[in-house]
């Protein structure tokens, strides 16, 4: 029986060598038997949003410096995940607080929300009926929770973050009770 991840993390196995997705955790936002939509988390591009919506920009536009990242490789619209509660749609179950809008609405309400985590994405990640499921059958990824800490994390360190916690809940499972506060208890 297949497994559908939505709201669920992807990370790249070290053994992924797809350069569209080496090192990258994406976002599982729909999966279902017509295939899967995600974005990726850590890929930032050197492009400012002020580059992309020079003119449309609210007046007194606080995040025009925020970098566009690049969700995948397939070409899509802007897009922006968020914790803004209402606004655009809910991720999933499993990422509680985590919304998803391309509205131009609110894509100009969330560039002067400072008090909002907000990544916003360009292009996406896709796969078609059965693809991923057969990528995860050949090793190709690891499966995460998509939590609101992993998603906005530094994208530097947002893949290591994300294999570090998907060996953590492993652990947890084969030995409930075991805790990774202090290294030196373990």
């Amino acid at each position: 029986m297949i497994e559908f991840l939505s709201g669920k993390l992807l990370i790249a196995s070290p053994y992924l060598n797809d350069p569209n997705f080496m090192r990258s955790v994406v976002l599982i936002v729909s999966h279902d038997e017509e295939g899967a939509f995600g974005l990726s988390l850590n890929r930032p591009t050197d492009q400012h949003l002020s580059d992309v919506v020079e003119l449309s920009m609210p007046k007194g536009a606080v995040r025009d410096d925020d970098l566009i990242f690049e969700g995948g490789p397939v070409d899509g619209p802007l897009l922006a995940l968020h914790d803004l509660c209402g606004v655009g749609s809910p991720i999933g179950v499993e990422t509680a607080g985590i919304w998803l809008t391309g509205d131009e609405d609110h894509l100009r309400l969330l560039l002067t929300r400072v008090d909002a985590k907000v990544r916003f994405i360009a292009q996406y990640s896709g796969w078609g009926p059965g693809q991923l499921d057969r990528e995860m059958k050949c090793g190709g990824w690891l499966v995460g929770n998509g939590d609101h800490d992993v998603v906005f994390a530094d994208p530097e360190q947002v893949w290591e973050s994300a294999v570090k916690r998907c060996g953590h809940e492993v652990l947890a499972t084969l030995s409930p009770g075991l805790r990774f506060d202090n290294p030196s208890v373990n």
